[in-house]
């Protein structure tokens, strides 16, 4: 939570996608931070109280796979959301093995994307 309202933190290494993260979410009071790769996405996890995590898969410096399992030694219960243009690679098959709420496949439909974050953050109050 951030001023009261659900946090997501959005990674992606595409900033037209981040910023479409941030203009999708406004107008539901979902406040929206970002990063632009796995490990800046670690340290932002370091200092924020996230509710759902919407990470790329594939992404310099750290892969969303890498970014999904150190993050899981830290805060486990925090939902993840896949987005990757690659939906059918030995990648993805480990990734659901890792647990994530929701994979969706590029190119995204930010109009599903809002009740999804919905759907995983009531998972995560249950």
């Amino acid at each position: 939570m951030k001023n009261g309202k659900p946090l997501v933190l959005a990674i992606d290494d595409e900033s037209s996608i981040r910023d479409l993260m941030k203009y999708t979410f406004q107008p539901h009071d979902i406040e929206v931070i970002t990063a632009e790769n796995g490990k800046a996405g670690l340290t932002l996890l370091e200092t924020n109280e996230i509710d759902v995590i919407i990470t790329d898969l594939l992404m310099p410096s750290m892969t969303g796979l890498a970014f999904i399992r150190e993050m899981k030694k830290r805060k486990s219960t925090i939902p993840i959301i896949i987005i990757t243009a690659y939906g059918n690679t030995k990648m993805v098959q480990e990734i659901i093995a890792e647990g994530v709420f929701k994979l969706i496949e590029k190119p995204l439909d930010f109009d599903i994307l809002v009740p999804i974050v919905h759907s995983a953050m009531e998972k995560r109050n249950i």
